[in-house]
Order: C-alpha cells, then structure tokens, then sequence
C-alpha cells in the first residue's frame, strides 16, 4: 500500500515539474540557451531534484531541454536551419503517405471519428486559450493531426520517426507572438485536408498538405523574425 501510495505521488511530482518548467521555457521566464539551474528550480517548484531531473528529461525527448556534457542542461536555443529540415522532412513523409492515408480514411469510420473529435477540440481551445499550457495544447492537438494522417498509412516505422521529429517543439518560441486568426486559419486548412481524404481526391489532399505546410513554415519564420529583429530573446 505505502509503495504505491509512494509512486502516485512521485509521479505527481513529476508532472508538476514538468508542467512548471514547459510554462516557464513557453513564457520565457527561462529563455533559449539559458542553463539550468536544478537548485533554483526545486526552490522555485518546492519540489526535490529527481522529480525535477525526470521532468527534464520528458523535455529533452521533446526537444525543448538539451543536456551539455560537463556543463548541464540548457534550454534549447532555435535553430534556423534545423526548422527548415523538419519542414522538409514532414513534407516529404505527408505527401508520400497520403494515398494510403487516404484509403483508411474513407474505409474506416473509427478513423473518421479520431479526425473529426481533432478538428472539434481544437477549434474549440483556441477560441478561448489564453494560459501557455492552453496555447501549447493547440499545438499538441495539432501535431496529432499530423501524426493521424502517418497513422492512418499503416507503416509504424514512419510514425515513430515522425514523432522523433519533434516537430512542433518551435511552438515554445511563438507564444504571445502569433495572432490567433492564424492558429484558426491552420485547423480550417486541416479540415479542408481531411474532407479531401473523406473524399478520395489523393491529388487534392497532396496539394492542400503541401499548401498548409509550406504556409506553416513561412508563418512560422516570419513571427520569428519579427521578434529577432525587434530584440526579444
């Protein structure tokens, strides 16, 4: 009983920890490339080490912490060049997926419903999201979409490296920075996609992935940009 009273509470812990220190890199209370202080987190947190190193190694296999040999951890600073290789990779990987993807979303009513609840919960947060952890699950829910459409190809191997690409761990750099028509307009383009899939049209849904993608990354760099040339970290 005493054990496994102790594992919900250390597991609660570690959730806590996590959520804290995710808000605190999203709000920049610690900004990109700052390193990590582990005793001025369980200060701040009141919490003690292990909870926090755990909690910082979920944020490392999201690509938002990166441990330094003989230095530390460090929030991770952005990558220009890494931005437009995972742009390049998504796209290869959708495009190339999206006749069988499209099959099963037609045959398969289960796959439907996954779709349709996406689109349905996410325009629903970002009508009202205000908090970084309701800005940052637009940005999960959005990353399932794109993570349903390999899915739905059948190839497991491709999921797994789909989801190594941390894809969308750049969403940490664009809150409060992103206007929120532009969230809205990205649900609007996935609901054009998966009505195309619903359909059958494979050479509609290449050309919408490979529209929204391509708008993706260009929204994306121009409100990083805004903020590097106007002097924010």
């Amino acid at each position: 009983m005493n054990s496994g009273t102790h594992l919900v509470s250390s597991n609660t812990l570690v959730d806590v920890a996590y959520h804290n220190i995710r808000k605190d890199i999203i709000e920049e209370y610690l900004p990109a490339g700052q390193k990590i202080n582990l005793s001025d987190l369980c200060t701040r947190y009141g919490v003690s080490p292990t909870p926090i190193k755990q909690a910082l190694n979920r944020l490392m296999a999201e690509g938002l912490v990166e441990n330094i040999p003989r230095k530390g951890c460090r929030v991770r600073p952005f990558n220009w060049s890494e931005l437009d290789e995972i742009f390049e990779l998504r796209l290869i990987m959708e495009v190339s997926f999206a006749p069988q993807a499209t099959v099963a979303v037609q045959n398969t009513p289960q796959l439907q419903k996954r779709f349709e609840d996406n689109l349905q919960k996410n325009m629903e947060l970002v009508q009202y999201y205000g908090t970084a952890e309701e800005y940052f699950e637009t940005y999960e829910i959005d990353q399932q979409f794109h993570e349903l459409i390999i899915l739905a190809s059948g190839n497991r191997t491709a999921i797994r490296v789909y989801k190594n690409l941390n894809s969308h761990s750049y969403a940490t750099y664009l809150f409060g920075k992103q206007p929120r028509i532009q969230t809205i307009n990205g649900i609007l383009e996935h609901r054009a996609i998966y009505e195309s899939m619903k359909a059958g049209n494979v050479d509609q849904v290449r050309h919408l992935l490979n529209s929204h993608l391509e708008n993706a990354q260009k929204k994306i760099s121009l409100s990083l940009k805004l903020q590097q040339n106007s002097g924010q970290p």
